[in-house]
């Protein structure tokens, strides 16, 4: 079976799938989670069979954000308590595409992400002030902007 059909097929399943979840009171609430959620796995089938990295961060990303939605719904969890989880998120996905592709960039993208997630956590656990928070992000937008542009110095360069 080609594989435009099989997708064709599961799109199909899927949106009957999504019709009933969202006819049904308890899931109600998550519309919009599950319908990312769904959207998200033709993706990533797309993405295994055609081989490629795009698709991969792509379904990874909105299938991560949607389960972790649909766990903060029905947890009761407050924003102002997880939002470092979003970017944490963000930094699986890039770690996801690397750990496939082997491609540098998103494992640099994925070492900023925890470096980031590690620094929010260490403010929101009260064990640095405001103060020294500011002065490490500063320090670390600095390192992380110079490292950039040093990179992209060097491959702009001719030989």
């Amino acid at each position: 079976m080609k594989i435009t059909i099989f997708l064709k097929i599961l799109n199909i399943f899927l949106l009957l799938l999504y019709t009933f979840c969202i006819f049904n009171s308890e899931l109600r609430q998550v519309w919009f989670s599950l319908f990312v959620l769904f959207l998200s796995i033709p993706i990533l089938i797309k993405s295994a069979y055609f081989v490629q990295d795009s698709k991969l961060w792509l379904g990874s990303f909105l299938m991560f954000i949607a389960i972790f939605n649909i766990y903060v719904h029905f947890y009761g969890l407050s924003f102002e308590n997880i939002y470092p989880v979003y970017i944490l998120i963000f930094g699986l996905s890039s770690f996801l595409v690397f750990a496939i592709f082997r491609q540098n960039i998103h494992l640099k993208v994925f070492v900023i992400c925890i470096f980031e997630v590690l620094l929010l956590s260490i403010y929101k656990f009260a064990y640095i002030t405001i103060i020294e928070f500011i002065f490490i992000q500063v320090l670390f937008i600095l390192f992380v902007i110079t490292n950039m542009l040093v990179r992209a110095k060097i491959n702009t360069r001719s030989n």
